[in-house]
């Protein structure tokens, strides 16, 4: 059993055949996060934590960046639902062949009450600013793929990773991955990043009500 942490992004293309491709009509409708974009009553608690992180990530440790800045971020959109509702450091697992991998993901959306039994969303916090020992895209993907083969079925799955001040959104579709360009969220791309993860819970609803 290999831990997430140990996977890099070409380990799990080989091993899942998957590959990349830099985009496709489904994810570059994610990206532009249209009607999505945050009021004025978000726009000040993101400017407040945008400044904040500006000032902060180069001394924040992984915690601090996960506690100061990116939940209370994704708390301003409110994820819980009928369908679905948000997990923090719950456990994924995949076994495919001879090989298998388990490790917790930072941040899922699931269905589930108690338990998330059906993930959509996959997000990996990957640290403080400077470090840079494992590889993110790696760990992220590999936790996309056991959630896609727990759902057993044909749906997208999404997922972002974030290091430091910046975040990259990521589609696994198929045998296809998707990586986005950075979003700094110490500037003002941190309102698109707000209006990408406001898209996202949109998407998982339509998906959710598939279930």
């Amino acid at each position: 059993m290999k831990s997430f942490e140990m996977w890099n992004y070409e380990e799990v293309e080989d091993a899942f055949g998957i590959s990349p491709l830099r985009t496709n009509p489904a994810f570059e409708d994610w990206l532009r996060a249209e009607g999505c974009e945050a009021d004025e009553s978000e726009k000040k608690m993101l400017d407040y934590y945008r400044d904040v992180l500006f000032e902060e990530v180069h001394n924040w440790n992984e915690d601090e960046l996960k506690f100061f800045f990116i939940g209370p971020v994704l708390g301003l959109i409110h994820f819980k639902t009928a369908n679905f509702k948000p997990y923090t450091q719950r456990t994924l697992s995949i076994t495919h062949g001879e090989i298998s991998a388990s490790g917790k993901v930072d941040f899922m959306l699931a269905k589930g009450k108690v338990t998330p039994k059906i993930p959509y969303f996959c997000l990996h916090e990957y640290n403080q600013e400077n470090r840079r020992e494992n590889d993110p895209l790696g760990q992220l993907l590999i936790g996309m793929v056991a959630a896609k083969a727990k759902n057993n079925d044909e749906l997208p799955i999404y997922g972002c990773y974030v290091s430091g001040r910046n975040w990259f959104f990521v589609l696994l579709e198929g045998d296809k991955y998707y990586v986005s360009n950075a979003h700094n969220a110490s500037d003002d791309d941190i309102y698109k990043i707000f209006a990408i993860m406001k898209k996202c819970k949109l998407l998982v609803d339509v998906h959710a009500r598939k279930k």
